[in-house]
C-alpha cells in the first residue's frame, strides 16, 4: 500500500498481481481520501462508487454508501445488493440489525463454500471491523503493517489539520479544495507495466490494458 498526499487530501494505491501479464504488469487500485470525510472508491467499469462517513458525535458515525453513474443501480436494488434495505436490515432509525451481540448475522455456512467473510454487504463487513474495535480504541496497541500505508498516512494527515486549527484556527482550510478544472480529484484502477509510475496519470492511462 503506498500514498501520496494530494491538494485535496491524499491518494493512496494497493498494487496487485493480476491474473493475466502478471510478470510484467501489476493490477492497481487507487482510491482518493478527499478531506475531511470522503474516500471515492475505483470504479468498477459501470458506474462510481464513493462512501461519506458523517461525525454524529464523539463515538457515532453515519456512514453513507453512494454511487452513481450511466450504470449505477437504482436505489432499491442498490440497498438490496449492499443489504441495507430499510425494514429488513435496518431500523427505523436507519440503525443495522447487525451487532455485535448477534455476530453481524455471519453465516458460518457460507463461509464453508467459499465466502470469505459470511457477512452480507461489502459496507456491512466494513462496519464489522470498525464496531468491533469499540468506541473509542487504544491505538497504542495497533501493529501494523506494509498494507496500512494508508491508515498511517491517514492519521498522520489528520493530526496534522488538527494541529494546523491548533495553530491557527482563523486560516484553517481542511478539505478546501482550491484546484482548477484540470486538477480533477478522481480514482482509478487497471493493470498496468511494473515500470510504469503509479501516480503519472498521462503514462497509466497510455500503458494501461484494456483486456485484463
Amino acid at each position: 500500500m503506498r500514498s501520496k498526499l494530494t491538494p485535496a487530501g491524499f491518494h493512496y494505491v494497493a498494487l496487485r498481481r493480476p491474473l493475466k501479464h502478471a510478470e510484467t504488469h501489476t493490477y492497481a487500485r487507487s482510491t482518493a481520501f478527499v478531506a475531511p470525510i470522503t474516500a471515492l472508491i475505483p470504479p468498477n467499469g459501470t458506474y462510481n462508487v464513493a462512501n461519506i462517513n458523517v461525525p454524529v458525535d464523539d463515538v457515532t458515525t453515519a456512514f453513507h454508501f453512494i454511487a452513481w453513474g450511466d450504470g449505477a443501480p437504482d436505489v432499491g436494488d442498490w440497498r438490496e445488493f449492499l443489504g441495507l434495505e430499510p425494514g429488513v436490515d435496518l431500523d427505523e432509525n436507519w440503525v443495522s440489525n447487525r451487532q455485535v451481540q448477534n455476530l453481524f448475522l455471519q453465516d458460518r455456512d457460507k463461509m464453508k463454500q467459499g465466502d470469505f467473510t459470511g457477512i452480507r454487504g461489502i459496507p456491512n463487513q466494513d462496519i464489522a471491523m470498525r464496531v468491533t474495535m469499540g468506541p473509542i480504541a487504544d491505538r497504542t496497541h495497533d501493529t501494523l503493517g506494509a498494507s496500512d500505508g494508508a491508515i498511517v498516512e491517514f492519521r498522520r494527515y489528520m493530526m496534522e489539520q488538527v494541529n494546523a486549527y491548533i495553530s491557527d484556527p482563523e486560516k484553517f482550510e481542511a478539505g478546501v479544495f482550491r484546484g482548477h478544472g484540470k486538477d480533477i480529484v478522481a480514482s482509478w484502477q487497471g493493470v498496468i507495466p511494473k515500470d510504469v509510475d503509479w501516480e503519472d496519470p498521462v503514462a497509466r492511462e497510455e500503458h494501461k490494458l484494456e483486456a485484463w
